[in-house]
């Protein structure tokens, strides 16, 4: 039995597992609704025991059942857990608070036997699996979803059994096709925000070397930023003492996030004056604008209340 290799050839298995679901999601919309097995296997899937004459007169239901539970893959690499439901539901599982969810199919006659991923109806990839003596599952597949392996190679998956449970840990969320294409258009949407605020951020402290004063208007800056995008709305506010400046991106729709950036005026024991700026990127979406930033002994910022460091991440 082959065994799998160290984290270089696990890579294809993480690029073929996790890595095509958020592009594959853009261009599907739900989920199928695939039966695991023929109609005249299925109810023996529900079952959690399957003596051994039945086995031995039903190795399909057999195979099918030994297939169910929690498998984790085996190596050094980053964790990889597959959950197999007697529904057909497969959870991809290699965050700590969130599963990426699909649908499988078997074919048990073919040799190798052969397993489907599903998302959104289609078939995504094309897999061929195996169990070892031990009991662990093998598990090859096609990078490209348009092939099936015939045959098994170095680059194959080996997983333990770690629980005959067939649903996710209650602080594990199941993420849907439309989830992740959510995610992909709220990053891409972010990514404005962020731009923006940084480079407003780095305009103030230009116009302050030049002026010794912090702009009060988006337009005094010279970037070219509009106060308002399709998106976000941007505008501008200098405190009470003059002595930081902040730049605000508020969301205009539900789902992404807000920025802010923070530019303070500090003063050295020598009498120079310096400015450093902070990027900050709201913990959850919201309609409201940021709090005050906490400046501390006029020479650091922290972000606002529900707000986080986005050079700490």
């Amino acid at each position: 039995m082959t065994n799998p290799q160290n984290n270089s050839n696990l890579a294809p298995w993480k690029w073929a597992l996790i890595g095509g679901c958020s592009t594959l999601a853009l261009a599907l919309a739900g989920f199928g609704l695939y039966n695991l097995l023929n109609p005249q296997t299925s109810s023996s899937l529900i079952s959690t025991s399957t003596s051994t004459s039945v086995a031995a007169a039903n190795p399909e239901n057999y195979v099918a059942q030994q297939l169910l539970g929690q498998w984790e893959l085996q190596g050094s690499g980053p964790s990889v857990k597959l959950i197999f439901t007697p529904e057909g539901k497969l959870f991809i599982w290699d965050k700590i608070a969130s599963a990426s969810e699909a649908r499988y199919q078997t074919n048990l006659n073919a040799q190798p036997k052969h397993l489907d991923i599903l998302r959104g109806g289609q078939i995504t990839k094309r897999a061929i699996f195996d169990f070892t003596a031990e009991g662990k599952l093998r598990l090859e597949l096609d990078n490209t979803g348009t092939s099936r392996p015939t045959s098994f190679t170095s680059n194959a998956g080996l997983f333990n059994k770690i629980s005959e449970q067939t649903i996710l840990p209650p602080n594990v969320r199941a993420t849907s096709p439309e989830d992740e294409e959510k995610d992909q258009l709220n990053k891409a949407i972010q990514s404005e925000a962020k731009q923006y605020v940084g480079s407003l951020n780095k305009a103030q402290q230009a116009f302050y070397a030049e002026n010794s004063r912090f702009a009060s208007r988006i337009e005094q800056l010279g970037t070219g930023i509009k106060s308002e995008t399709q998106n976000y709305l941007y505008s501008i506010l200098v405190s009470n003492d003059k002595r930081w400046v902040q730049a605000i991106a508020l969301a205009k729709v539900e789902e992404p996030k807000n920025y802010t950036g923070i530019t303070l005026s500090t003063t050295k024991a020598s009498g120079e004056t310096n400015t450093k700026t902070i990027l900050c990127e709201s913990n959850q979406p919201s309609k409201e604008p940021p709090g005050l930033p906490v400046i501390i002994n006029n020479t650091d910022i922290n972000c606002p209340s529900g707000y986080r460091d986005l050079s700490k991440y």
